[in-house]
């Protein structure tokens, strides 16, 4: 009872802190949406709606029911906001069936895939005038230059949305669907330019200018500084080499490759400050106008152009929202750092679009933040005290730069940790001095010429920027290259169950949210979250949906792939979830021989072949036809999109999709 009642006294002394909880409890209900195994009607929602209304009429006066009741009704919310943009989604979406078809239609949207391919979305007919649903197409060739609001023509092979290539693995569908998606499909034919009204919208003009800064961008520098320059500039990612992108990624550095806090905040600072020095040349202006609420107002202008030429991402909305209420508090002389800012901006995002909560960009992106924000309420004067006990002014400048580096780049490392584990299956081992090598150039150099390049592109006067730009690039580029060149730069590492992710989302929310001595409890549920780790094990056999890749585990735990043709992609995204590599050259010839019954190496792999099957650990059969037997009986993995195969001694688990959702229909 002790404990108790110091709960509920810590909880009323938290009062202030109580609204920073909805956006998390609204989160929390878009969550329970996705962890369902199927759909349910909405009338099921509409009618617990209408219960908890109705309990609210009747217990009107009883204010501890009603305070009870209101945690419940912001997650039914939050789940309802999610379903029913669900379920809109769905009235708009057209089967689309795998063939080859003539396509027309006018381009709504072009992206680029990691080969630098172009990439059209359009709302597609075929010859008969009937429409076949919104369609993304990878074009065949980088000479093709499509643009929004134009109509074209193309013979393409068309296809449903992509499943997850592996049981618990990233949900292409799902992210295709809420895209407003109905199919995908690759050109068999160029792309030709077809007459009709061309449509001018804000969308059409903001990409064209995106493509013109990118033609400026790619005019001016070599392809290896180009790609990272229209990231950063325009949002543009898919020019950049791939082997750069794993250098980005191995060093720490991939959050630099997309456009978000680091970027907005310095690019609306540098306008802020720039203003400012411009007005204090002109001393009638600066003594008779405020220069700071004029220095706001462009920045605001700025961080608005920035956030549209940058395609307006999820991590970039949440800077441009957290920007915005920065510089409003500069405008009505109120402090706007806070987590109240960062919890209106989290709301705002959830109700606009509420599946971002389930996306690394999101994930990430806020856990960084919060993180940051809650350390520096909580010790930013020890630290300000600790940095300026030095009378030695350049020094103390010295200090504040190097600590504020390797302070924030440890907090938010350890705070987004988790997340890159659950969806990349990989941990950046020297992010820390990658941040510290690169952060000078980035923050002295890259960002301020980046600002000055947008201001004199109307001019026509950026060139100049772009290659001092580019200069900072490449030399963040050779960062790169050495920090992931270094032993051990990236560790593959198995990903936690949703238990483990949950309890330390919840646990790190406690820690930063509250602020009395109670918040040290949310400790305790982060280090159960971070022991799920030992609780991750590799499937024995996984299969896809049409048991065309087949992988097995073996006996030092590494998963082996059969020898298939094609499939790259599959098998690629195989090996990064289960955190293993591609075979050596070796042991490849190895299972060659063992998978065409001329070997057998039970030490390395408990696998038995011959011309017709494969047996694994004396329990799953493998027909080489193409079907899976599990104690004689035939397995059905086409209708379960694929399974991840358990073996214990005699015991057998399957896991594998049984239930359906809209996005997978």
């Amino acid at each position: 009872m002790k404990f108790f009642s110091k709960a509920k006294e810590s909880f009323l002394a938290e009062s202030h802190n109580w609204f920073l909880w909805i956006p998390v409890l609204f989160g929390l209900g878009i969550c329970l949406f996705f962890l369902l195994p199927e759909d349910y009607s909405i009338y099921w929602t509409l009618a617990i709606i209408e219960s908890l209304i109705l309990l609210a009429v009747i217990y009107r006066n009883n204010l501890k029911v009603l305070f009870i009741m209101l945690p419940f009704a912001i997650v039914l919310l939050g789940f309802a906001n999610i379903q029913l943009k669900t379920v809109y989604l769905l009235k708009q979406r057209t089967v689309v069936k795998e063939e080859k078809s003539y396509i027309q239609g006018r381009v709504e949207d072009v992206d680029y895939s990691s080969r630098g391919l172009p990439r059209i979305t359009l709302k597609a007919y075929n010859w008969d005038n009937k429409y076949l649903g919104n369609l993304r197409i990878s074009l065949r060739s980088k000479k093709d230059k499509p643009k929004v609001g134009h109509c074209v023509e193309l013979v393409a092979k068309v296809m449903p949305l992509s499943k997850t290539p592996i049981v618990g693995g990233f949900q292409f569908d799902r992210k295709s669907y809420f895209e407003g998606l109905d199919g995908t499909g690759f050109a068999e034919s160029r792309a030709l330019d077809l007459d009709c009204v061309v449509v001018h919208s804000s969308s059409s003009y903001i990409y064209n200018l995106r493509t013109k800064i990118i033609s400026k961008i790619n005019d001016v520098l070599p392809p290896s500084e180009a790609g990272v320059v229209a990231a950063i500039l325009a949002g543009e990612k898919g020019r950049i080499n791939s082997k750069i992108t794993q250098d980005y990624r191995n060093s720490g550095l991939a959050h630099f490759l997309s456009i978000s806090g680091l970027h907005m905040s310095m690019v609306a600072g540098l306008m802020f400050f720039f203003t400012r020095l411009v007005i204090s040349l002109f001393p009638r202006l600066a003594l008779r106008y405020d220069s700071k609420k004029i220095s706001a107002i462009f920045a605001i202008m700025m961080s608005v152009i920035y956030l549209a030429i940058s395609g307006a991402e999820i991590p970039s909305q949440r800077a441009f929202i957290m920007t915005f209420v920065v510089l409003l508090g500069v405008l009505f002389n109120r402090r706007a750092i806070s987590m109240r800012t960062l919890s209106w901006a989290a709301m705002i995002i959830l109700v606009i679009s509420p599946q971002a909560v389930i996306g690394a960009s999101f994930q990430m992106s806020f856990a960084a933040v919060i993180a940051l924000v809650a350390f520096y309420e909580k010790y930013s004067i020890n630290i300000h005290n600790f940095i300026f006990n030095t009378s030695n002014k350049w020094l103390n400048i010295i200090l504040v730069y190097i600590a504020g580096i390797l302070v924030s780049d440890l907090i938010a490392s350890v705070a987004t940790l988790p997340f890159g584990i659950y969806h990349f299956n990989q941990i950046a081992v020297y992010t820390t001095l990658a941040n510290l090598m690169a952060g000078p150039i980035i923050g002295l150099l890259i960002m301020p010429f980046v600002l000055l390049a947008l201001l004199l592109m109307p001019f026509g006067l950026d060139a100049w920027c772009l290659k001092i730009v580019g200069f900072g690039v490449e030399q963040v580029n050779n960062i790169t290259a050495y920090v992931s060149s270094l032993p051990n730069a990236e560790q593959k590492v198995l990903s936690m169950p949703n238990w483990g992710i949950s309890l330390i989302v919840i646990g790190g929310l406690w820690v930063c949210l509250w602020k009395q001595k109670w918040r040290l409890y949310g400790i305790i549920a982060v280090i159960i979250g971070a022991c799920s780790l030992f609780f991750s094990s590799n499937a024995d056999v996984i299969i896809d949906k049409d048991t065309k890749v087949i992988a097995m585990k073996s006996e030092q735990g590494d998963i082996v792939i059969l020898p298939s043709r094609g499939n790259y992609f599959i098998k690629k995204m195989w090996l990064s979830k289960t955190a293993n590599v591609k075979l050596s050259s070796k042991f490849n010839k190895k299972l060659k021989k063992i998978y065409a019954g001329e070997l057998e190496d039970k030490l390395w792999l408990d696998l038995s072949c011959d011309d017709k099957k494969c047996i694994y650990k004396n329990n799953i059969i493998y027909d080489k036809t193409g079907k899976i037997f599990i104690d004689k009986k035939q397995f059905d993995s086409k209708n379960s999109f694929g399974a991840n195969i358990y073996v214990d001694g005699k015991i057998k688990t399957v896991r594998h999709f049984i239930g359906k959702r809209y996005w997978n229909r």
